[in-house]
């Protein structure tokens, strides 16, 4: 089991944020798993001929290296987001900068569990040589596979943190951990997580980082070096939904009801939006979007309220009765 032990000011510093190099990083899984990630398939169609192509062919075997299913993932790879909504490219900097002991212990924690592939030993070697050749493989990833679909990856993100942070305010840390996914339990001031290995942490007063991913299919995972700094990447909600372009079938009486792009959209809104968030995940015109959240509203499906300087939309409760939720 790991144990993380949060403190007074744990709690109240933990925060949810967005990490597009966690993402990126997890996307490697499903090229190398498919069968077990078909969820992807509208994206793994286009991410296989990107792993095949010869703008990423010389980066393959240094990322393959590393990045392995079923294998734990060496902690300086997926840095804890520094801000809510940093980028990439701060993020690849933070790793870039990794010192080499960082990187030679976080290697020999996975070694200790899995053996090291020969082209992992040398990265243990010569992490100096090694460590900007990820980055510039990282980011070759980045910008042919996940990129053009990031907008819509972040959209879904924003919508997971938005559900998140309601449950915590309107119910606290153990339904909230608990939703998260059944392995995980809070338990008198400790986050438990079934594993096979017992770990246990003691999280240092700056709370922990808590992180959504498109791509992380399994339980959460967790940076378990003692002297890593804590986060957690889960799963986030409403996945299947990412890559769908039109409603299923079981929702058809529904599209009869409302039609199709209103039956998408209340579907989608049970995690509070704004009307950009939505045109981006259904790519559709702002002014569209607007137009259809009038009228779901007018219906009673739907309330708005202004967050910060953005109004938000989200189902009512006769809107859930109506999607099934």
């Amino acid at each position: 089991m790991l144990i993380t032990r949060f403190g007074v000011d744990d709690l109240a510093a933990t925060r949810f944020a967005i990490s597009p190099l966690c993402d990126t990083v997890a996307s490697r899984w499903c090229v190398h798993e498919p069968a077990r990630n078909a969820i992807h398939l509208p994206w793994l169609k286009t991410a296989v001929r990107v792993d095949r192509s010869a703008e990423f062919r010389p980066h393959r075997a240094l990322m393959d290296a590393l990045i392995r299913p079923g294998v734990w993932l060496p902690d300086f790879l997926t840095p804890p987001p520094q801000t809510p909504l940093t980028d990439v490219h701060s993020e690849l900097a933070v790793l870039a900068a990794t010192s080499p002991e960082t990187v030679r212990a976080d290697l020999e924690a996975v070694d200790s569990h899995t053996p090291l592939t020969d082209l992992g030993l040398r990265v243990h070697a010569e992490p100096q040589r090694y460590v900007p050749l990820l980055v510039d493989a990282l980011e070759t990833w980045w910008q042919l596979a996940i990129a053009p679909v990031w907008p819509r990856m972040r959209t879904l993100l924003e919508a997971d943190i938005a559900y998140r942070t309601r449950t915590l305010a309107d119910h606290g840390p153990k339904q909230m951990f608990a939703e998260l996914h059944p392995a995980l339990r809070w338990n008198q001031g400790s986050l438990e997580l079934q594993l096979r290995w017992d770990i246990e942490r003691d999280l240092r007063g700056d709370g922990m980082p808590l992180v959504p991913s498109v791509f992380l299919g399994s339980r959460p995972a967790l940076n378990v070096r003692r002297e890593s700094t804590v986060a957690m990447y889960y799963s986030a909600r409403a996945v299947g939904t990412l890559w769908e372009r039109s409603p299923s079938p079981t929702a058809l009486p529904l599209i009869r009801l409302l039609g199709k792009t209103r039956a998408r959209m209340l579907a989608i809104l049970d995690a509070p939006q704004t009307t950009s968030q939505l045109a981006a995940r259904l790519e559709l015109a702002p002014g569209g979007v607007s137009a259809h959240l009038k009228v779901l509203h007018e219906a009673g499906l739907l309330t708005r309220h202004r967050q910060g300087k953005q109004v938000v939309y989200v189902c009512t409760e006769l809107g859930r009765d109506l999607i099934g939720q």
